[in-house]
């Protein structure tokens, strides 16, 4: 083994005990999230709806898709085959990403629907490496593990943020959404899909929210802004100018989920069984 291999995997364990130790204290920080009764965690399409439940003491913890790209019928695709494929290392590669690289899948690369062009380019591990970091690639299993052992028998709220283009698809997003939803809403739960989107209004316009329930679980949000959420400006980048209407979009959705009766109990009313 030649210096420079060597001086790589030097940096890369070092790398992975940094992670460990940083897991660790994330683990101790949400201790107590695992007791609640309801889950809430991203979905994606990025690493944005996970910052927002942070920083709005929201977040249970992370799952398989809080830190990196992707789209709904990637998560599809993980969640209809248990995920068997995500950590194959022969289907993971290194791609250029600017300056650095990033890991992304060469399997679940594929879907229908459009997003935003760097959401299509197969699921990407924007801030793991499960191919060189031994504690990313354990992390990833762990969430992948908890998911599994969640799905049909706790309750979520999901959080999914949809970065709007030209060409996307809302009525095929919402269909995605609920196919989810129902891989979930199994056994007695009651979990909801909260989807967000921007559309961009007038500086003198007043910021507003538009909310639309949907009889599946899905809770539609539409984020009227005065700027994309992008570029340098890092408030602008991670919406924190915006984070009156996610406060206002969180009471709704609790509002909404105690005046709504859950989904089982509504059927049960109509002496439906689910």
């Amino acid at each position: 083994m030649q210096g420079r291999e060597i001086k790589q995997l030097a940096k890369d364990h070092l790398k992975s005990l940094k992670r460990k130790l940083i897991n660790l204290r994330k683990k101790w920080k949400y201790r107590n999230n695992y007791l609640s009764q309801v889950f809430w965690i991203s979905l994606g399409e990025n690493c944005l709806a996970d910052d927002i439940l942070r920083r709005h003491n929201r977040k249970s913890f992370s799952s398989v898709f809080s830190a990196g790209r992707s789209n709904i019928e990637y998560i599809l695709q993980m969640e209809n085959d248990n995920y068997h494929h995500l950590l194959a290392k022969e289907n993971l590669r290194h791609f250029p990403d600017g300056e650095h690289t990033v890991v992304r899948s060469t399997y679940y690369d594929k879907c229908t629907g459009h997003y935003a062009t760097r959401h299509m380019l197969g699921f990407e591990f924007t801030h793991h490496d499960p191919l060189r970091i031994k504690e990313d690639r354990c992390a990833m299993q762990r969430r992948i593990s908890r998911q599994l052992s969640y799905r049909g028998t706790k309750n979520f709220v999901f959080l999914y943020h949809h970065r709007i283009t030209d060409r996307s698809n809302l009525p095929q997003l919402r269909d995605h959404l609920n196919a989810l939803l129902a891989m979930y809403n199994t056994r007695g739960c009651d979990c909801k899909m909260v989807l967000f989107y921007q559309r961009l209004i007038g500086e003198n316009d007043p910021k507003r929210i538009d909310f639309t329930p949907h009889d599946s679980g899905l809770l539609e949000f539409v984020c009227h802004t005065h700027e994309i959420w992008e570029g340098d400006d890092l408030d602008v980048f991670w919406a924190k100018k915006d984070d009156r209407l996610f406060a206002e979009m969180f009471e709704t959705v609790d509002q909404y989920s105690l005046s709504k009766p859950s989904l089982m109990t509504a059927l049960a009313s109509r002496g439906v069984q689910a």
